[in-house]
């Protein structure tokens, strides 16, 4: 019986064996089809980067056809479709491939991005908060999430998201401007001023941090340092017409009102649609138009309303 017994569990385990190998043997090729589509998507990028867009294309359709499942291909056709506008297709890729990995932050990421450029707040703010769970050591991750909700008008949960990018990156540039902007919006404007600062050493010709930091300035006071940063602003943007509105404002404030008036024509010359530019008060109040950009970069422009 013993014997017997013997024989039936070392035919058991061969089984088993030839189970695994089976299974190991028929997932070859599948195994081989991602690495090849992998490797077609990484040239696609790099392509991309280079600015062949049509090249890259072409191979991130290769790499869908040896693989239709792969989620960095599908991803890949989602920002190629964004750059063409094709939002709502780009959507649905997004969607899947966030869905379909649940453990992928750069996917939830990308969907956040496209929601809310297609006005959905909530919805971004949803992928936003997934993406930090799946990935809570990143830094960016919570600077768009704080983004998002101070655009909400959330600006209590956005000054802690700020606060969290800071403390998991102080050395990263856009977790200072965003942490400035969130203190400057729930009124503590002396810490405003301290983090962008700290975003202007780490990069000192940010227009978006000089600008903040300007209007932060005046509001404390602080006519000769708005000026300041204003005269940088435009010396870093001398195109920009809000970079010329802000200068107008600061020099208003100071009572210089024929060189902000000066200023304030320069702006309308360089836009004359902007409505904040618009009739005669250009000059007076209003910070909406320094909040600051987007600064994730993509590699296809990501359209904005």
């Amino acid at each position: 019986m013993k014997r017997r017994a013997l024989h039936l569990a070392l035919i058991a385990s061969l089984l088993g064996a030839l189970c695994v190998w089976a299974v190991v043997l028929s997932m070859g090729p599948r195994v081989r089809a991602r690495k090849a589509s992998n490797r077609l998507v990484e040239r696609a990028q790099e392509l991309a980067g280079k600015g062949n867009r049509w090249a890259s294309r072409q191979l991130v359709d290769q790499a869908l056809a040896l693989d239709q499942s792969n989620p960095r291909a599908r991803r890949e056709l989602a920002m190629h479709l964004i750059a063409k506008g094709h939002r709502q297709p780009a959507l649905e890729e997004l969607r899947r491939v966030a869905a379909d990995q649940p453990t992928d932050s750069g996917a939830a990421r990308e969907l956040a991005g496209l929601l809310s450029v297609m006005g959905d707040g909530e919805g971004a703010i949803h992928w936003l908060r997934e993406a930090v769970k799946r990935e809570p050591k990143n830094a960016l991750a919570y600077v768009d999430l704080a983004r998002c909700l101070m655009q909400a008008g959330e600006v209590a949960d956005g000054l802690r998201a700020a606060e969290e990018a800071v403390l998991l990156s102080p050395r990263l540039h856009p977790a200072q401007l965003v942490l400035g902007w969130a203190r400057w919006r729930s009124g503590d404007l002396a810490g405003a001023r301290a983090a962008l600062d700290e975003a202007l050493r780490l990069r000192r010709s940010d227009v978006a941090a000089l600008l903040a930091a300007a209007a932060v300035s005046s509001e404390l006071g602080l006519g000769d340092s708005a000026l300041g940063y204003a005269r940088r602003a435009v010396a870093a943007d001398p195109q920009g017409a809000r970079t010329w509105l802000v200068l107008a404002r600061v020099l208003a404030a100071t009572g210089r009102t024929a060189e902000a008036h000066e200023a304030l024509s320069r702006a309308r010359s360089l836009d004359s649609t902007d409505p904040l530019l618009r009739g005669s008060t250009g000059v007076n109040g209003g910070r909406q138009h320094i909040e600051p950009p987007d600064d994730q970069e993509t590699r296809y422009d990501l359209p904005r309303n």
